[in-house]
């Protein structure tokens, strides 16, 4: 029996999480979410991409109480 490997883009991963597709990026060098380089592109096993959207909980924007005029910049 032969068994068919399927990759995830990071692309699509981002579609999927509904996220831009530089958060993967980001959480693959964090090394919250593992990929492999080919070609100059991540590919992302889809089990362990299943396995971790299951569990990933994305936040957006800046977080709380953050203002620029008060981050004395």
């Amino acid at each position: 029996m032969v068994r068919k490997l399927r990759l995830v883009t990071t692309y699509e991963a981002a579609k999927r999480l509904r996220v831009h597709p530089k958060t993967v990026s980001r959480l693959m060098r964090q090394g919250k979410l593992s990929g492999v380089k080919v070609a100059n592109r991540w590919l992302i096993n889809e089990n362990t991409f299943e396995t971790f959207g299951k569990t990933y909980i994305g936040s957006q924007g800046r977080p709380k109480g953050y203002s620029p005029k008060r981050s004395g910049k």
